[in-house]
């Protein structure tokens, strides 16, 4: 029988290429074989793998082959060599040396990849299916035509959009990392505010109509002085402006009365105000 030879090849990091060498006999073992049977052997401590892999019949035969084994290094690639790449990456760049705040990075980094969220330009499509299909592609395009693979070597110079789409998805949860770090700094400043703040009216009623239609009334069901003339029953507030009427009024009690109590802008009123705000769950408007 015709055999196809493979050498393939990851230096310091024996640990990982055993396990690459796991992937490559299962994925190759079938029904027939032993259940012992090994297709792919590591090479002493020189970072091989080798394999002579048996050719079915037919011209097909070797393109199978190679896109078998090109979906094992796919598979590896995303599961083995990405995390170690965004670990790098958020240690050099933003200096995360902490092991649990870089786990959760990466974390929301593979979300990011592995869901339905695009990240820019790069290999349109959605999931991992989908990053493994493009993956796999490229290696077994390779092995096509070489029998020789330094897998390090081709993840960094023959994968530059892979490895960008990756980096790109890594910026973007360190960006909304530190956006949410910046809202709950500034969350807990308000709240102390609130906390330190001198009670001006012993309560104010928000009534929330849904999005951002608010009105603001105080203990006896009446217009607070700053709400907008013209006896408007809703206005279209954004959240800072809301904030920043109640801080001002800096009530007793808050009655928050909204059809939407799970809303951010409710939850943000409740986490300010903490104790002195009440809801029902209702709609006043």
């Amino acid at each position: 029988m015709k055999r196809m030879e493979f050498l393939v090849e990851r230096r310091h990091d024996p640990g990982s290429l055993e396990r690459l060498a796991a992937m490559l006999n299962r994925a190759v073992m079938g029904p027939e074989q032993a259940v012992d049977a090994m297709q792919w052997e590591l090479s002493g401590d020189d970072g091989f793998i080798r394999c002579h892999f048996p050719l079915g019949p037919g011209p097909a035969a070797k393109k199978r082959s190679c896109e078998q084994v090109g979906r094992v290094l796919a598979d590896f690639t995303l599961t083995e060599h990405e995390p170690q790449l965004l670990r790098r990456f958020f240690t050099t760049k933003f200096g995360i040396e902490d092991a649990v705040e870089s786990d959760a990075l990466i974390a929301e980094t593979v979300a990011l990849l592995d869901g339905v969220q695009q990240i820019g330009d790069h290999w349109p499509g959605k999931g991992r299916e989908r990053r493994l299909r493009k993956l796999t592609a490229r290696f077994a395009a390779y092995l096509e035509e070489h029998d020789r693979l330094h897998l390090d070597g081709f993840i960094r110079f023959r994968l530059g959009e892979y490895r960008a789409e990756v980096l790109e998805a890594a910026e973007t949860a360190m960006e909304e990392r530190l956006a949410e770090r910046q809202y709950e700094d500034f969350m807990a400043l308000l709240k102390s505010m609130v906390e330190w703040q001198e009670t001006r009216i012993p309560a104010v009623h928000v009534l929330h109509g849904g999005g951002h239609a608010f009105r603001l009334l105080d203990e006896d069901m009446r217009p607070l002085e700053q709400d907008r003339p013209g006896g408007q029953d809703a206005a279209e507030e954004e959240e800072s402006v809301l904030v920043s009427r109640l801080l001002a009024a800096s009530p007793g009690q808050l009655y928050i009365h909204t059809p939407e109590p799970e809303s951010q802008v409710i939850r943000t009123l409740i986490c300010i105000f903490g104790d002195r705000a009440e809801l029902y769950p209702h709609n006043l408007l």
